[in-house]
């Protein structure tokens, strides 16, 4: 599992990341469109949900409040990558 800084905050491998854990978490298979709605298709329950936040958390050094957890965010994994990618350009960068 990578972890990313926010100096590396493509969206595209946000969301390749975020489609690997929902693939694996929920079960989803290799065709799962990135497009589909998380919520109205039931793949995203409140059990998850928070499975989810917590990984986002650790795996791209962010923090989400209360206002980003919200159903237009995790409305689809393209949704929910624009999120993470704004979290990590709004983040202040760590000095190893």
């Amino acid at each position: 599992m990578a972890t990313f800084s926010g100096t590396e905050g493509e969206l595209s491998r946000t969301r390749t990341e975020l489609l690997t854990f929902l693939r694996d978490r929920a079960g989803l298979d290799a065709t799962f469109d990135a497009s589909r709605d998380l919520l109205a298709s039931g793949v995203l329950d409140s059990l998850l949900l928070i499975d989810l936040v917590l990984y986002i958390e650790r795996v791209f050094g962010v923090t989400l409040d209360s206002n980003d957890v919200a159903p237009a965010n995790f409305r689809t994994i393209e949704t929910l990558a624009g999120l993470v990618d704004r979290r990590m350009d709004s983040s202040p960068r760590r000095v190893a």
